[in-house]
């Protein structure tokens, strides 16, 4: 498995030469540490946010206020705390289980949401089904390069299924609002807070929608789509509120605050997840087609805001074991020749 350890990269963040746009002054400081705009941009996107999600949660929703989208590790963890504890919402937490969730992360959820109080549902797809999904995402050309910047293609193949379920499971229960971990590091600035009118977005998911379903089968629809019997009941769209874009915690403080619910890191996923074994595949086919982790952009603004160091971040993206991602590509089926194309084996 080759993975270029000894990539020219930022000597500030940990961004690496490969990432699109990117360029180095003449004592290899990337121009992404160089741009103020970033940090100005982000200050004004949250103090807005700040506002709108105040006056937003004042709407409340019968019987619940709010589905949290629940992987189990430690960000959406995290986010559940203080949406019961700091904002008293009333959630609906949900996960996908897609067959490779760490057993610790599992043990996790229960014992977090049990220690909230809080009521929580789990949905398991078939796995001949995920896996024909994540196989298509990782050896096809489902999602555009430019989405590729922040996103493995098999994590994004993955969030999709949990957003579209999410959204529908709001729909369903009348809750206003959908709670996901992401940090600004993983979304654009103007992610933290949206009105997720499914109609009104559709077409942006239109091409990577068709591409999946011509690889897997209509069955993706039952999945990724939100049958127009839903929607034509729809008065009001629920609004997507990533609270952790507001919070300033380092990973130290958010695993202290989460460890007080029983939560415990897992051994068996790699230095980037606390909750998901087929991370490592993902950055793995990630680092090969494109030449850096899809983790550099999150890390590196970590290190900007001082929330971790560039030598926790880079222990984060190293090597991972070659008997973890060997075993994983085998549970998806991947032909001799396309573990070839990825350095596997």
């Amino acid at each position: 498995m080759a993975v270029d350890t000894n990539r020219i990269r930022c000597v500030r963040c940990i961004l690496s030469s490969t990432v699109p746009g990117i360029t180095f002054d003449s004592a290899g400081v990337c121009s992404f540490c160089h741009d103020q705009s970033v940090s100005t941009t982000d200050i004004t996107a949250i103090e807005r946010a700040r506002i709108e999600i105040r006056d937003l949660f004042q709407r409340r929703g019968c019987p619940y206020d709010a589905i949290h989208c629940h992987s189990g590790g430690k960000d959406s963890s995290f986010t559940l705390k203080i949406a019961v504890e700091k904002y008293a919402l009333r959630v609906l937490s949900f996960t996908l289980d897609t067959g490779f969730m760490s057993r610790t992360a599992r043990e996790n959820i229960e014992n977090v949401v049990d220690s909230l109080g809080v009521d929580h549902i789990m949905i398991r797809p078939s796995q001949r089904f995920f896996r024909q999904v994540i196989r298509a995402a990782l050896t096809r050309p489902i999602y555009s390069t430019h989405a590729m910047r922040r996103i493995s293609s098999g994590c994004n193949a993955c969030i999709s299924m949990v957003h579209a379920m999410a959204l529908r499971l709001a729909l369903d229960k009348n809750a206003p609002f959908i709670l996901a971990g992401f940090t600004l590091g993983q979304i654009p600035a103007n992610g933290i807070v949206y009105c997720n009118n499914y109609r009104f977005l559709e077409d942006g998911r239109k091409r990577s929608l068709d591409a999946l379903r011509a690889s897997v089968g209509p069955e993706v629809d039952d999945y990724y789509r939100i049958p127009d019997e839903i929607l034509n009941r729809v008065t009001d769209s629920p609004h997507n509120v990533n609270l952790m874009c507001l919070e300033s915690a380092t990973e130290a403080e958010i695993i202290s605050e989460i460890e007080k619910l029983g939560w415990r890191r897992p051994r068996d996923v790699d230095g980037c997840s606390t909750n998901c074994r087929l991370n490592t595949l993902n950055n793995v086919v990630h680092e090969r087609l494109y030449g850096y982790s899809p983790y550099e952009l999150e890390l590196s603004h970590l290190i900007r805001q001082g929330l971790m160091s560039r030598d926790e971040a880079l222990a984060k993206v190293g090597v991972p074991p070659i008997d973890d991602v060997t075993a994983i590509a085998n549970q998806l089926e991947l032909s001799e020749d396309e573990l070839q194309r990825f350095g596997i084996g």
